[in-house]
């Protein structure tokens, strides 16, 4: 049986000499070990050797930082325009596990800015889309698609062992019951929306006294005019890169950029605000 080592080359990469493996060479390992892709990527990374899929995330990240994430559950409610977005980067970037949930189905009008919608999976399940999407993406890592909403009753067990969840709704209601069930399960969560040219990012943590009513009060319901501004596909494409980039930071232990702060952004000007939040 050929060893993973013998499947690897040494590269020297920004001064540093890293064990790098090609996924085909990889995946043919995994299957003589008898090993799922995920459990053979976690072993291969524990022994120091990276998947050549990750090295542009070196030395942004750590390998010990790749690690982290090979051994990380992040939560995505929503798989449209904002979920799409989070759930394929956080696939390339290797998050070990993805669980995407999202009762929805494709329309003709989610064309224009969910990137798992085609012209050929309309009225098909936007989470197992999704899902499949990002096995294509990323066949190292294990995703699940969960056709449902979030709700009191299922909470517990869709949150169970998740580091990060992410808000990527578009209805405020479902957003404060996403909220009660992440602070009751200690999960930080990571808030994004998105109107027309417009949207908005915030960083949500289980310890503190800071949650949605700082932005929306006692609103539980989005404002005609909102809803008459549409969504532009570029909007949620950064706002949800956004997002994306801060479940990196919290699962690799930086500092949340947007805990306690509301992130604007105006796409008509191409500005970005910063507001602080208070409880």
């Amino acid at each position: 049986m050929v060893s993973l080592n013998a499947r690897t080359k040494v590269l020297s990469y920004g001064g540093k000499d890293i064990q790098l493996i090609e996924d085909a060479d990889f995946l043919a390992w995994a299957k003589a070990q008898g090993k799922t892709p995920w459990d053979a990527q976690r072993e291969a990374l524990h022994q120091g050797v990276l998947p050549s899929r990750y090295l542009k995330n070196l030395w942004a990240l750590s390998v010990d930082e790749q690690k982290a994430l090979a051994e990380s559950k992040v939560f995505v409610l929503g798989c449209g325009g904002l979920g799409g977005t989070v759930a394929q980067l956080l696939a390339r970037a290797g998050i070990g596990h993805l669980m995407l949930c999202d009762g929805d189905s494709f329309c003709p009008s989610n064309l224009n800015r969910q990137f798992f919608s085609h012209t050929a999976n309309i009225g098909r399940s936007k989470a197992e889309e999704a899902a499949a999407g990002c096995l294509r993406i990323n066949p190292l890592i294990q995703v699940h698609a969960v056709k449902d909403t979030l709700r009191a009753e299922n909470a517990e067990a869709l949150l169970q062992e998740c580091h990060v969840a992410v808000d990527a709704l578009d209805n405020l209601e479902s957003r404060f019951v996403f909220e009660k069930a992440c602070r009751s399960h200690g999960v930080p969560w990571v808030h994004g929306a998105v109107a027309g040219w417009f949207g908005q990012v915030s960083t949500f943590l289980p310890s503190s006294p800071i949650g949605l009513e700082a932005i929306y009060g006692t609103r539980r319901q989005r404002s005609q005019t909102e809803e008459a501004l549409g969504v532009l596909g570029p909007t949620p494409a950064v706002i949800g890169s956004l997002q994306a980039m801060e479940v990196l930071r919290l699962l690799t232990k930086r500092p949340p950029a947007y805990a306690g702060r509301l992130l604007y952004f105006d796409g008509e000007t191409g500005t970005f605000h910063l507001l602080p939040l208070c409880s």
